[in-house]
């Protein structure tokens, strides 16, 4: 049977959580994480087309008559080890944005309980999940890949998968064990998962918005941008989690208590 709550306000809720005291510093991860991959890849790519640069620098005259002359020089040095190197640092970026997602992940459990982000535990506690994590990631990469020619296949394989971090990081499931458990409970949960889906979107809209204006400054717009990337991230795992426990009766997170009173002084 599917379970029955409100989950506009639910959605309502966890945008409130992640603004109340200093739980913005939740994004603090998904920032890094950012932060982290951009370089890696920007790092790999300047060295794969290092040598092509120079040599379009170096030869700018020469090559001044010839508009094709750039392209395929930058081409060429994406091919053999250049290549091989940006392939690697996209796979290490992609390893490094699924600790930072499983470490928000981990680091919001103690919000629900009117507690602070837990930034150095979830690290911790993401990095023990970290083989599940990359196999399920793997899984789901391969996947989607196979059915990227149908383009509606992997927007629907994704929406099946959406359970999968809560049930390695909250049930221990494996990738593979993972990736079975959020099909049954997303099958099972139809409504309230497609509600939830759409409230993401309806977010990750808004951030998009703020990007696209933000990216007409220069530098601060595209540091300022990231920061907003990792907010929409960081209230995307609240809501993700929040609903989890919701769907399956997990133990909490419970929804934050109010402050107590403070008692009059004399």
């Amino acid at each position: 049977m599917a379970a029955q709550f409100d989950a506009v306000a639910e959605l309502t809720a966890c945008f409130k959580l992640l603004f109340e005291k200093k739980n913005w510093m939740l994004a603090l991860p998904m920032l890094i994480g950012l932060v982290v991959s951009v370089v890696i890849v920007l790092i790999a790519f300047a060295i794969a087309l290092g040598p092509s640069i120079a040599a379009i620098i170096a030869g700018g005259s020469a090559m001044s008559g010839n508009a094709g002359a750039a392209p395929a020089a930058m081409m060429a040095g994406l091919v053999g080890v250049g290549g091989l190197l940006v392939l690697v640092g996209i796979i290490a970026a992609v390893i490094i944005s699924v600790i930072a997602y499983a470490w928000t992940y981990a680091a919001a459990e103690p919000m629900w309980k009117g507690g602070d982000p837990d930034i150095s535990g979830g690290l911790s506690k993401a990095m023990e999940h970290l083989g599940s994590l990359v196999v399920a990631g793997l899984i789901v990469a391969v996947v989607c890949g196979l059915l990227g020619i149908t383009f509606i296949g992997p927007i629907i394989f994704l929406f099946f998968c959406i359970w999968v971090t809560p049930y390695i990081m909250q049930a221990n499931e494996s990738g593979t064990g993972a990736i079975g458990a959020s099909f049954k409970l997303t099958s099972a949960n139809f409504g309230p998962s497609a509600m939830l889906v759409l409230g993401l979107i309806v977010v990750g809209i808004v951030g998009f918005v703020i990007n696209a204006i933000l990216g007409f400054i220069p530098l601060i717009g595209h540091l300022i941008g990231l920061a907003v990337n990792a907010l929409v991230s960081a209230y995307g795992i609240l809501a993700i989690m929040r609903f989890y426990n919701l769907l399956t009766g997990a133990p909490a997170p419970a929804a934050a208590a109010p402050p107590a009173p403070t008692a009059p002084t004399a």
